[in-house]
């Protein structure tokens, strides 16, 4: 349930209206930036779609999804 901004080693303090809030600062930049969502196999689908409303709410127009594949053992 953590959110990072940006690759960040902290976690974004104070959660989806934290990220909201930086989201309404990028939304009005052009080009407007793409949000990337990357969540490990244990995110649950209710923090990603607290982050895509999220986006949503800021007037973000482009949300990915990364997705990477396992690490190799």
């Amino acid at each position: 349930g953590d959110i990072y901004w940006n690759g960040a080693i902290r976690p974004l303090a104070g959660g989806t209206e934290a990220l909201f809030d930086q989201l309404k600062v990028e939304s009005v930049k052009q080009p407007q930036p793409e949000v990337h969502i990357r969540g490990d196999q244990n995110t649950r689908y209710e923090f990603v779609g607290r982050t895509i409303l999220a986006a949503q709410r800021a007037g973000i127009a482009k949300v990915a999804f990364v997705i990477e594949p396992p690490p190799k053992s």
